[in-house]
């Protein structure tokens, strides 16, 4: 199996658990065409991680996900005020959990990482279409919600 692959592979996997264990979300891995994507707009936490293993993961969710994943990651209803002022926070520990687990998966728990604070941004369209076309870029859907994950490894 080529290393793409298998980093994809790995990466689908560990964000099902991270999504199920934080968010109380489940996590199914899809196809590209059946996510329900029009209109909605996206935000997108990223990181980058240098070691043994380089480059970045992408997490990407509509905004109205981003309160819902909030909401259950802090045990609060999404309308919370408090909700939506913490609703990036919680995309970036996701997007920090996941790079964490999918690090350990692939090198193991030896080698040191310098990882990156998460950062998060608005998604344009033409963002949004770059993601979708990324061959690297999973689809998922969590709970109905539209997720897109992107590893993407580089050589040194």
């Amino acid at each position: 199996m080529r290393t793409e692959a298998k980093a994809a592979n790995v990466a689908a996997e560990v964000f099902c658990n991270v999504i199920e264990q934080t968010a109380f979300m489940f996590g199914e891995r899809t196809c590209k065409d059946d996510l329900p994507i029009a209109g909605r707009p996206f935000v997108q936490a990223q990181m980058s991680f240098h070691g043994p293993l380089q480059g970045t993961l992408a997490l990407a969710v509509p905004r109205d996900a981003c309160l819902q994943i909030a909401a259950n990651v802090l045990g609060m209803e999404a309308d919370d005020p408090f909700v939506a002022e913490r609703a990036t926070d919680s995309l970036k520990e996701i997007v920090n959990v996941t790079c964490g687990h999918i690090l350990t998966s692939l090198a193991g728990d030896k080698p040191v990482f310098d990882l990156s604070i998460p950062e998060v941004s608005d998604l344009d369209e033409a963002g949004l279409a770059e993601l979708l076309a990324d061959d690297r870029t999973v689809p998922f859907l969590a709970d109905d919600c539209p997720v897109l994950l992107r590893l993407a490894l580089r050589e040194d």
